[in-house]
């Protein structure tokens, strides 16, 4: 008996399903893939043989999206997304002069969310829909109806089989409940406390129903670490290959847009200096603790101390990309004229001439960093900025000194 195959997911739905926080970049935008990240998606605790399989290959490939599908597992419902990269191997190449047309972008959608309580996900009970999302994306009832105002109602989940529920408005208080067909969904659909439910309705007033699990169901039965090994080796010998992604919470995606990447890089990032990371619709912030020294491995290169104990893990080692940094509220009021950009190793280029080497961290030292540039996609991009702005103090690890910071104002100006 063959396998269930994974279905192609509306992409308004899978996005709603995914999270607003996470971002798949466009079809034949420019990326960057990153083979350690790569792995750690597929095992948080990779094999040792795995590891240095990864490290013998480049720290990160430009590449071109040449292929996207938008899918949902047949067994869990999660929603990924496969990508077919094809790297570029002289750092020049561009993107097909292909028309791009964000159709999806024009269809106008109302999504709403809730996370599934105890009483919920008992397949003996009812779903307490939240008021808003009853009004939002339900139709309208007659609550002063008597008996109770009720309504049938049809939901396509993301594999396209259509759901029957009844939805009432009853109670004491009166609430809006889903009772006649729950059962049956949380029953195949296997659903637990904290799993949330997706409700999205289109322009033509038909509702979707999805689902964003509560864990992370272990990723190695789906992505193997010798898909990734695969993969990293193609990607090395600048040979198209295909990578699959799901989303986590933190939304630390190994194939982020090209430009995102190359802003976080000329950021002169500091020991000392505070950020803010998004977690949860909320934005927890921290203190850049340590930097390894200019090399040309970003994946995490940031290691960060957080305020809040909620932010553990491997949030602890960042991306650049994945945080802001931000300043005390006395200087919001400052005119800020252009940054001065960070100052790294002549070695350090994301270009297809990078040296493999591993990254390696150290405390703050005193010997100091010539200036560079990059060159990314062709281009030369400079990454100091200009001998006309007072020196950086930059060390040979890319620290001032864990225990202080230069006051930012030696490169602003006060507006009067």
């Amino acid at each position: 008996m063959s396998q269930p195959q994974p279905c192609r997911v509306d992409p308004k739905l899978w996005q709603s399903c995914a999270g607003d926080s996470i971002k798949i970049p466009k079809l034949h935008s420019k990326v960057y893939y990153f083979p350690q990240g790569h792995l750690e998606h597929s095992n948080p605790s990779p094999s040792t043989q795995s590891l240095s399989l990864i490290n013998g290959y480049r720290p990160f490939i430009p590449c071109i999206i040449s292929a996207i599908d938008l899918l949902a597992d047949p067994h869990t419902d999660e929603v990924f997304a496969k990508l077919l990269l094809t790297p570029v191997a002289d750092g020049t190449i561009e993107p097909p002069d292909v028309p791009y047309e964000d159709q999806e972008n024009n269809v106008q959608v109302v999504s709403s969310f809730k996370t599934l309580t105890r009483s919920d996900a008992n397949n003996g009970g009812a779903f307490s829909v939240p008021c808003g999302c009853a009004i939002k994306i339900f139709p309208p009832l007659d609550l002063k109806a008597k008996p109770a105002p009720f309504q049938e109602l049809s939901f396509t989940d993301v594999h396209g089989e259509v759901w029957k529920f009844r939805h009432i408005y009853t109670g004491t208080p009166q609430r809006h409940l889903i009772t006649s067909g729950w059962s049956k969904f949380v029953d195949k659909k296997k659903l637990v406390v904290g799993d949330s439910l997706i409700f999205l309705k289109n322009s033509a007033g038909r509702i979707f129903i999805g689902i964003r699990r509560k864990f992370d169901i272990s990723r190695s039965r789906r992505i193997t670490e010798k898909a990734v090994t695969e993969a990293a080796e193609l990607a090395d010998k600048n040979k198209a290959f295909e990578v699959v992604y799901y989303p986590t919470a933190r939304g630390d995606n190994f194939v982020v847009d090209a430009n995102v990447v190359e802003d976080a890089m000329k950021i002169n990032w500091n020991c000392g200096m505070r950020v803010k990371f998004p977690l949860n619709n909320d934005s927890s912030k921290g203190t850049i603790s340590n930097l390894p020294a200019p090399s040309n491995r970003p994946w995490r290169m940031l290691q960060v101390n957080w305020d809040e104990p909620k932010v553990s893990g491997n949030t602890k080692r960042i991306n650049p990309w994945m945080v802001e940094p931000i300043f005390d509220i006395a200087e919001l009021n400052l005119h800020f004229p252009q940054i001065k950009r960070l100052r790294v190793d002549p070695g350090f280029a994301l270009s297809r001439s990078t040296e493999r080497e591993s990254a390696s961290t150290h405390n703050c030292k005193a010997s100091k960093v010539s200036p560079s540039s990059i060159k990314l996609f062709g281009r030369i991009i400079k990454l100091s900025a200009g001998g006309n702005l007072p020196d950086s103090g930059i060390n040979e690890d890319g620290c001032k000194g864990c225990n202080e910071v230069e006051a930012i104002n030696k490169t602003m100006k006060i507006t009067s």
